[in-house]
């Protein structure tokens, strides 16, 4: 990560390593949302004091050097929102899960503080280290809320989930590492497979959950 050269205006874009890895496997991109971060804002130094008046009130923060785009969705937890959704957001019972066993279950239940209830689209960024317990093809799930399975691999590996809110727009990410079982031969690194070992069957793929009935678990 470094900064950009903020005497002029720059516009940085780069695929996520989800994008790379579709690309290089030949896919096409059909990139419908992107996100925009204010993680190296640092808004109390809005100066309402400022001897040279208003114009000045943001002269810091206006001149503070930006932090170039990145594709480890880690990496930034703050993202710019619909100004009337200002202090809202998407809580989740923790945003790290270190050590998990194989097969052990991860539950998942947004909340959104703020804002109108809403459904929640989560993305996960390596299917080789966690799957949707009910949708183990599947890279992205919309639901009220999902169950992921901590899967069988052969060195501990780290994934993270994406939370969207359907309504809100508001994301949250949750970093799942996952310890390694001796007796699997599966490298998180490699190609994706599906839930009976062949390999490349859930490069993409959606799943929409019932709107009623209480949400289950995914």
């Amino acid at each position: 990560m470094g900064f950009l050269d903020n005497s002029s205006i720059t516009v940085d874009a780069i695929l996520t390593k989800r994008g790379r890895e579709i690309l290089s496997q030949g896919g096409d991109l059909n990139i419908v949302k992107f996100a925009l971060s204010d993680e190296e804002v640092d808004y109390t130094l809005y100066d309402v004091t400022h001897p040279n008046g208003t114009d000045s009130y943001g002269a810091v923060i206006e001149n503070m050097s930006l932090l170039e785009a990145t594709p480890a969705r880690t990496n930034f937890r703050s993202f710019l929102v619909n100004q009337s959704l200002a202090g809202a957001q998407v809580n989740v019972d923790s945003l790290n899960y270190s050590n998990v066993d194989t097969n052990s279950n991860i539950s998942i239940n947004p909340v959104t503080i703020g804002a109108p209830a809403e459904q929640y689209t989560f993305t996960i960024e390596n299917t080789n280290v966690v799957k949707f317990s009910n949708s183990p093809n599947s890279v992205t799930l919309t639901a009220d809320s999902s169950t992921l399975v901590a899967q069988s691999i052969s060195t501990a590996a780290t994934t993270t989930v994406t939370i969207i809110g359907t309504t809100s727009g508001i994301v949250n990410v949750i970093t799942i590492s996952v310890k390694a079982d001796p007796a699997s031969n599966t490298d998180p690194t490699g190609p994706k497979r599906d839930r009976i070992g062949n390999p490349g069957a859930q490069q993409s793929g959606t799943t929409t959950a019932p709107t009623t009935g209480g949400g289950g678990a995914y």
